[in-house]
């Protein structure tokens, strides 16, 4: 049989009435909590950037200085059901841009708004209402990159010592470094410098990591914190410190073309016989020779007017001479003069021909030789005429046939101590021109 149902037994059952009682409790919590009538305030943490990009301010370079992110905290009053569902994202802290004139500090007046959908409820208020930015000019300077390595020393001072520090060139090409930053802190900038911080002693070239730091006209280190690097962006560069040793080397030349008549061991005197090299070893090891060098000192290019040499040794960047690097060098013939002939060739057995090369007969047409520059002492060359001169002529100076140039060289065998300029290096000198047969 069908049980009918009665109301008056679902109220006497207890699990009945248990959820029932629940379900109440429940409504009547809600229409308690989130009904229209029950205002709630509440403060909500809102972060605010200060940022002058698109501005006047900022096409004019100015930026704020440190610190640009504030906390505000914003006051909001309304119903429960709304206000307890806000957070930072519903609301939008506005700074006052216009308030930034110029460089400096500047207070900024905040204003919030409502930002996300909800809108039933009020602002009632913002805590700071305003906040202090620190502003200032953007600019970028270039500074050559000094260097400070006072840290290192040598372990033998005795035969060693540190040279030139040579700067990372892949990261600094022309040794220049650029910095941007606020334009106060740049102008406080008289120089930056690669400093090696730990103090230690080589034996040999070593590389270091070098800090770079900007220093005032004083000295004293400028802060770079809101300041940047753009070359190298690190802030941080390589750097070689090569450990150099002394070397003392005898100074060289050598002699040609010089009269019999001229003692050769007593016909040089230098300002300084031997300079004294610094460098790497090895480097000095391959290149002192080179250095020493004081070249080729040819009498058929020199005249009396060469009695006082200057030269300029060749020495490579690498290397330092703790002497002068110009050496004076006085040849023995400054009271000497000179005296120019001519010599006339009819044939040729007017010339004494040497290396004739055997069937070849050379012929020479009549010819004068001019501007022989013969150098001697005065007395010397008052006494001496054409016909004290003797032509000789190379027949191996040009191998062509038919008609051709000759290389010739005079001499003058009686005075022993008497030479001919040639002119100078590079020139053709004295020519005969033949017919080879």
């Amino acid at each position: 049989m069908k049980k009918q149902f009665s109301f008056n037994r679902l109220l006497h059952n207890d699990r009945f009435i248990l959820v029932l009682s629940i379900l109440g409790a429940i409504v009547i919590w809600a229409l308690v909590s989130f009904g229209p009538s029950n205002v709630i305030q509440r403060e909500i943490t809102v972060p605010v950037t200060v940022d002058l990009t698109n501005t006047i301010a900022g096409y004019n370079d100015l930026r704020v200085i440190g610190d640009n992110t504030f906390a505000v905290t914003v006051s909001v009053e309304g119903p429960r059901s709304v206000v307890f569902n806000l957070n930072s994202d519903d609301i939008s802290i506005r700074p006052n841009i216009s308030d930034v004139q110029g460089p400096g500090k500047a207070d900024l007046q905040l204003s919030a708004s409502k930002a996300g959908k909800a809108t039933n409820y009020t602002i009632s208020g913002i805590s700071p209402a305003k906040v202090t930015v620190d502003c200032d000019y953007w600019t970028a300077a270039d500074f050559t990159i000094a260097t400070d390595v006072s840290a290192i020393s040598v372990s033998d001072e005795k035969t060693q010592q540190l040279g030139d520090v040579v700067l990372d060139a892949t990261a600094v090409p022309n040794g220049v470094v650029r910095l941007e930053g606020p334009r106060t802190a740049i102008n406080r900038i008289s120089s930056v410098v690669a400093r090696v911080e730990e103090t230690t002693s080589i034996t040999n070239t070593t590389r270091f990591s070098a800090e770079l730091l900007a220093l005032d006209e004083q000295g004293a280190q400028v802060d770079l914190t809101n300041c940047q690097f753009l070359t190298p962006s690190t802030g941080t560069v390589d750097l070689t410190v090569p450990v150099w040793v002394q070397k003392k080397v005898d100074l060289t030349y050598k002699l040609l073309n010089v009269p019999a008549g001229l003692n050769a061991d007593k016909l040089v005197s230098l300002s300084m016989s031997a300079v004294t090299l610094v460098g790497e070893k090895d480097e000095l090891e391959s290149m002192a020779t080179t250095v020493a060098d004081l070249g080729t000192f040819d009498f058929d290019h020199l005249t009396p007017e060469d009695a006082e040499i200057v030269v300029t040794l060749n020495v490579p960047s690498t290397i330092k001479v703790l002497e002068d690097k110009t050496v004076t060098v006085n040849l023995a013939i400054g009271g000497y003069t000179t005296k120019t002939l001519s010599y006339s060739v009819n044939d040729i057995s007017d010339v004494t021909v040497e290396n004739l090369p055997d069937g070849q007969q050379i012929m020479l047409q009549s010819q004068k030789l001019t501007d022989i520059v013969l150098c001697g002492k005065a007395a010397t060359l008052k006494r001496i005429t054409a016909k004290d001169l003797e032509v000789v002529l190379d027949a191996s100076s040009s191998t062509g046939s038919g008609s051709v140039r000759y290389a010739v060289r005079v001499r003058v065998p009686k005075y022993p101590d008497v030479w001919v300029y040639y002119g100078e290096n590079g020139q053709a000198g004295l020519e005969l021109y033949g017919t080879v047969e």
